[in-house]
């Protein structure tokens, strides 16, 4: 463990910590993984265990800049651990480092030719350089070697997924769900690819496997999982992002027709813009008592649940309200248009601690400098709806793009600022799903590689009648696709 000699009691409640730790994140309980590391640093603050479970806890959990500073200690106390090489090549994904992930990689190919783990990251962080050539090629010699390397397969796979030929992905997840019948991660990317190309009954099914694949970190009730029958009081708990919350609380009031009672657990922000709209109980994911109830589901199971297949993804009426006082405030706060503009909402990025960062193919964020074609456009007038420091940075780095009066407080406030734009053009994020469900005209602009949600098929989206979509046809290009949804959007309304 690295550790300077401590006394036996303390070396064996260390231990306890540390196995507490890895149990937790081995079952993807990564809050809870923290929280034991941390104990166990209380006792031995340069255990290179402790050091690099938290830093890999702190990844799992979206904290990427804790994340770094202890995997840099950890590399501090020992700089041949490879363990913590691998974890600081995931790291440097995510934060948009791809040479450097590609380095730690290989120095662990160095010692260790065929370890899988580092093949594997060698061949995204390839992909996240735009080297899709030489990861293909390093692909081709994993699956010459052997033709059922788990890693060949999985990285034919995504390679696959990011060239847009889903059947070739579907081919190479159903070897490996062939290959280890038990992995749940197979199943679950397995879904993905389904749900991707519109086989929902079987896709529903596998995705499912998130929880077992440790895709998602939600703490569940022990109550009974609710399985579509009557019931009385039902718990639903939100999961993932704040756009599959508001994206999958559509199904509510599905349920709710089987259920005397429906509560919803979901992140503060959203309490009351669903709490008013869907009529239900909202109440905030704080890690509190929740309340008794009799069953409970994960909020994006509700579609295999209640057997919906593909009539889940299908085109509904605006199932979320503005609030009337908020949009009153706000209107007063924008002030009168001048001269008839036509007000633009604009959403430049999404979180850069998301995966699907790490490479120009699935690449969800675009520049700010991309949106000139709207803020230098007669009678526009386009304004800055991106959030934090990404707001910020927005206004510095786009002329003539206007800030909003005060900050946005919650997604009610969000709703009531859409609602006052005559369109809103925004990437995939969580403002994509508040236009959609409350009816607000948007475009969507998507990268090259399209995620599940928005399906791989060309012609309209599923899931909101008044977004329409601009894709990107060369990865990381986003000219193109601003410049469609600016003639859509804006040329037919200023004179």
């Amino acid at each position: 463990m690295n550790d300077v000699a401590i006394p036996a009691r303390g070396f064996f409640e260390l231990t306890e910590w540390l196995a507490r730790g890895r149990g937790a994140a081995e079952a993807s309980r990564f809050e809870e993984a923290r929280q034991a590391y941390l104990q166990a640093m209380k006792l031995a603050p340069n255990s290179i265990d402790a050091l690099r479970g938290l830093g890999y806890s702190l990844l799992q959990l979206k904290r990427l800049d804790e994340s770094l500073q202890m995997i840099e200690r950890a590399l501090a106390v020992d700089p041949s651990d490879l363990l913590s090489h691998l974890i600081m090549g995931r790291l440097c994904l995510r934060l948009q480092q791809p040479a450097g992930a590609e380095e730690h990689f290989r120095t662990i190919l160095r010692r260790i030719e065929n370890s899988a783990a580092a093949r594997s990251g060698l061949i995204d962080a390839l992909v996240a350089q735009g080297q899709l050539a030489d990861a293909e090629t390093l692909r081709d010699q994993i699956l010459r070697a052997d033709p059922q390397s788990e890693v060949g397969l999985l990285a034919a796979a995504r390679v696959a997924a990011l060239q847009r030929d889903d059947e070739a992905a579907l081919r190479h997840f159903e070897a490996l769900v062939r290959l280890r019948p038990g992995n749940a991660a197979h199943r679950y990317n397995r879904g993905l690819c389904l749900l991707r190309m519109g086989r929902f009954d079987e896709g529903w099914s596998d995705y499912e496997y998130r929880f077992a694949a440790g895709a998602v970190d939600l703490q569940l009730p022990s109550t009974p999982r609710w399985d579509g029958k009557r019931v009385g009081h039902l718990l639903v708990a939100a999961e993932q992002g704040l756009g599959d919350a508001i994206l999958f609380s559509r199904f509510i009031g599905d349920a709710a027709r089987a259920a005397e009672q429906v509560t919803l657990v979901c992140p503060d922000s959203l309490v009351g813009l669903l709490e008013r709209s869907l009529g239900c109980t909202c109440i905030p994911d704080r890690g509190g008592e929740l309340p008794p109830h009799d069953a409970h589901v994960p909020l994006m199971s509700l579609p295999h649940v209640l057997g919906l297949g593909a009539a889940a993804v299908a085109v509904r009426p605006a199932y979320l309200t503005v609030d009337a006082a908020r949009r009153e405030r706000w209107s007063e706060a924008l002030g009168p248009r001048q001269n008839g503009e036509v007000r633009i909402g604009i959403v430049h990025a999404t979180s850069v601690a998301h995966s699907t960062e790490e490479n120009p193919f699935t690449c969800r964020s675009c520049p700010a400098e991309a949106f000139v074609s709207f803020t230098g456009a007669p009678g526009v007038a386009a304004y800055n709806l991106n959030v934090g420091r990404t707001a910020e940075q927005a206004c510095e780095q786009l002329p003539g793009l206007r800030g909003l009066p005060r900050e946005l407080g919650d997604f009610d406030d969000t709703a009531a600022v859409a609602g006052l734009m005559d369109a809103v053009v925004c990437v995939d994020t969580a403002i994509a799903h508040v236009t959609g469900a409350t009816g607000v005209r948007t475009g969507l602009l998507l990268p090259y590689a399209r995620d599940w949600r928005w399906m791989s098929r060309e012609g309209r989206l599923p899931w909101y009648w008044s977004v329409q979509a601009a894709w990107q046809e060369e990865p990381g290009q986003w000219a193109a696709p601003v410049r469609e949804l600016r003639d859509s959007l804006v040329a037919d309304r200023v004179s």
